[in-house]
């Protein structure tokens, strides 16, 4: 007994065992970690990542560090994060760095306010779970580095990125442009399944072959602001720019961007213009985005050796001004153009209620010929003024508050849409029912934190939330009970008669 008791006041004094508590860091601390509770003894970035345990969080006071944030540990669940956090407002700098977060196999990591400049990468999340990064700034690779300036990858999921910037990730070699802003799994592993994490309401501009790759399934990319003219700076030879973002990769499909602003992408040297969104996989929810001044397409859909884009929903979404830039092919202009890149025809790509306006020779869908039948419904194609509130394009690429693509009173495009697809189940009501096609709808994934769609049936005022989608049976549930018509249509919540045409609903719910 008087053994027993010995051992279990040495694990009760063990440090494993230690309860959570808020430790502080500073660029020149050097007190112990135990010492570090107190906010007058900080210790150093390097002690934290050795030390930090679940439920602990380590406030990082003002100044400039040259070491990165990479925690031995890892949290274990919501309530017991690791935290790394800016104290107060003070503005945290790491710089230098050969890394800006790596977080290799750990998860349930949270980083929040600090500032991240001129490391050779910014954030590497490798078989990761559940971490959160929010409002940093990640800006500028120190020099020629690797490919990808931020990787999501090697099966990580749940991750969540958000209000945060990336900027200035790239460079020219050799007349090629090269880096990725951030890349999500890996454009042609069969084995990489980077799903269900979230980038949201992030500022991504100035990069080199492209801004954002994801290549997995069921990820968000949700109300961010794309921008990739061309810029220079650091160590290139040449202007930097390029498209804006890409999905493809046998992995890839099922994914969800919708409300972002994608713009400006150029090509040096001179100008020439590039896509704002490539895409080059299945099944995927484009909706309720702008894209507007890209130098080509707005979306292009390439049936590419790894993918090839067919089965996506494009709905909602506004294409102003796109491919004037395009000086040597002229393919990818308009709003939304096809090019089969030698994987045969991509067909069944479903295309609606959109606003296709002042592009390129008036150009609204270029190239679907050699691409295979598209299922193509109800959209504004340069039939006169859409009634935009505001369709200037702004000298400064940083403004993302013009053009202001929402419908003034009076507008052509409201209630001008139809309806997404129709109910197939006998006539009735309930919670079940099945569509023509589930594919338009998205019931959170099964990610912390998301909800369903709220959708409405036509000609009825009452909406209610998809809480499963079955797509293999394109049989939906939701919270509350319906009725319904056999073929009646549904859309998302709308107001007025009918769907608006665009990315915005006038007087929407």
């Amino acid at each position: 007994m008087k053994t027993f008791g010995f051992l279990a006041l040495a694990l009760l004094c063990c440090p494993l065992f230690s309860p959570a508590a808020e430790h502080y860091v500073s660029p020149t601390g050097s007190a112990t970690w135990s010492q570090s509770t107190n906010m007058s003894s900080p210790t150093s970035l390097d002690a934290a990542n050795a030390y930090a345990k679940a439920g602990d969080t380590v406030y990082l006071r003002g100044g400039a560090y040259g070491m990165h944030i990479a925690p031995v540990n890892s949290g274990e669940s919501e309530g017991k994060r690791i935290t790394y956090s800016n104290f107060d407002n003070e503005r945290v700098e790491i710089t230098g760095t050969r890394y800006a977060v790596h977080l290799d196999g750990r998860s349930w990591i949270t980083v929040r306010g600090i500032e991240f400049r001129s490391c050779r990468q910014f954030l590497i999340i490798r078989n990761g779970h559940h971490n959160d990064i929010g409002h940093c700034v990640f800006d500028r690779n120190l020099e020629e580095t690797v490919w990808m300036g931020s990787w999501v990858h090697d099966s990580s999921t749940f991750n969540r990125i958000h209000g945060c910037t990336f900027s200035r990730y790239g460079w020219v070699k050799d007349g090629d442009d090269k880096g990725a802003i951030l890349d999500i799994g890996f454009d042609t592993s069969t084995t990489d399944a980077s799903d269900h994490n979230v980038i949201e309401n992030n500022v991504f501009c100035y990069g080199g072959h492209h801004i954002l790759q994801v290549c997995g399934k069921h990820n968000i990319v949700r109300g961010n602001y794309f921008h990739n003219e061309v810029w220079m700076d650091g160590p290139r030879e040449g202007g930097c720019g390029n498209r804006n973002a890409m999905i493809m990769g046998p992995m890839a499909g099922r994914n969800l961007f919708e409300g972002n602003r994608i713009a400006f992408a150029d090509i040096p040297p001179d100008d020439n213009g590039a896509n704002g969104l490539s895409l080059r996989a299945p099944n995927n929810i484009i909706r309720g985005n702008l894209f507007y001044a890209n130098g080509a397409a707005g979306i292009a859909l390439a049936s590419m050796k790894e993918s090839k884009p067919t089965g996506n929903c494009i709905y909602s979404n506004t294409f102003y001004h796109n491919g004037h830039n395009r000086l040597v092919d002229r393919f990818w202009t308009g709003g939304i153009s096809f090019g089969n890149w030698g994987n045969g025809p991509m067909p069944g790509n479903i295309i609606v209620n959109n606003i296709l306006h002042g592009n390129f020779e008036n150009k609204s869908l270029t190239g679907y010929g050699e691409a295979g039948p598209q299922v193509i419904l109800k959209n504004w194609k340069d039939e006169g003024d859409p009634g935009f509130a505001n369709d200037a394009i702004p000298s400064d690429t940083d403004d993302s508050s013009l053009p202001d693509f929402r419908l003034k009173s009076g507008s052509q495009c409201i209630d001008a849409g139809v309806f997404l697809t129709k109910i197939t189940s006998p006539s009735g009501s309930g919670a079940e029912f099945t569509l023509e096609n589930a594919g338009f709808f998205f019931d959170g994934w099964g990610i912390p934190g998301e909800r369903g769609d709220r959708i409405q049936v036509e000609g009825r005022t009452e909406t209610a939330r998809i809480v499963r989608i079955d797509y293999g049976r394109n049989r939906i549930t939701v919270s509350t009970p319906l009725t319904w018509e056999r073929g009646q249509g549904v859309s998302l919540a709308y107001a007025g008669k009918a769907p608006d045409l665009g990315a915005f609903e006038f007087g929407g719910k």
